[in-house]
């Protein structure tokens, strides 16, 4: 069970929201690149990225962030979530160097086109499903839909996907745990492997997460900048 460190970027900064909240940032790093060389100092070897001035937008903002912790560290995993609405803009951003593209709003909104993504970039593509009181979110947490997780997951079972990321937006970035049932739920219907994400907040979390089989890792951000848990410790448990 991998501890992921997350790579929330606004504007050109390292940032943390709560709940996805826009307007309640705290910044980090000047420089995302930065936050990206403390948290591979540490051990890691997979960062998750999110572009959250492109994930409002719906097309890239900061991919030359993006680019410079690739072009500065070409071994390391990244994942990246926000601002992908079509095909051209994941050919663009897999000729970048990017490992796997997070796609949440297109799987909501247009089955087609997440179906041709998934499809033309086997064992690429990771679901994103973004959780608000049991309804899936879109287009940055600022529509809510009437999809449950149970019917995103039966509608793009077949597909060849990589892993789900479920996020539960109530616990996003609060420190409160994160949600073990739902997420259990999630794990149990996913023919694929499931990335837990929302409210990690010391090592114990890490613990209960890594008992839910099929739970293969866990998003980490605030628990890890405001040091509630040791990456190089968390990394050497699991």
């Amino acid at each position: 069970m991998l501890p992921i460190p997350a790579i929330d970027i606004q504007s050109g900064k390292c940032v943390r929201l709560q709940k996805g909240d826009l307007s309640s940032t705290k910044i980090y790093f000047e420089k995302p690149v930065d936050a990206a060389t403390h948290w591979i100092k540490e051990g890691t070897k997979k960062l998750h990225l999110v572009d959250l001035d492109g994930a409002k937008s719906g097309k890239p903002e900061n991919l030359e962030c993006v680019l410079e912790i690739k072009e500065k560290f070409p071994d390391v995993n990244l994942q990246l979530g926000g601002g992908v609405r079509d095909l051209e803009t994941l050919d663009l951003i897999f000729e970048s160097g990017v490992d796997d593209v997070i796609l949440g709003s297109i799987a909501i909104k247009d089955k087609e086109l997440f179906t041709k993504a998934c499809n033309t970039f086997p064992k690429k593509i990771i679901l994103g499903i973004d959780a608000i009181n049991g309804f899936l979110a879109a287009e940055a947490w600022t529509e809510a839909s009437k999809l449950s997780a149970s019917d995103l997951i039966s509608s793009y079972k077949e597909l060849p996907i990589k892993s789900i990321i479920y996020t539960d937006i109530n616990k996003d970035g609060m420190l409160s745990g994160p949600n073990l049932e739902e997420t259990n739920e999630v794990a149990k219907l996913a023919p694929f492997p499931v990335i837990a994400s929302g409210g990690v907040k010391d090592i114990n979390d890490l613990i209960n997460l890594s008992k839910i089989p099929n739970v293969i890792g866990a998003i980490c951000g605030v628990s890890l900048y405001e040091n509630k848990i040791n990456l190089k410790e968390a990394l050497e448990m699991f």
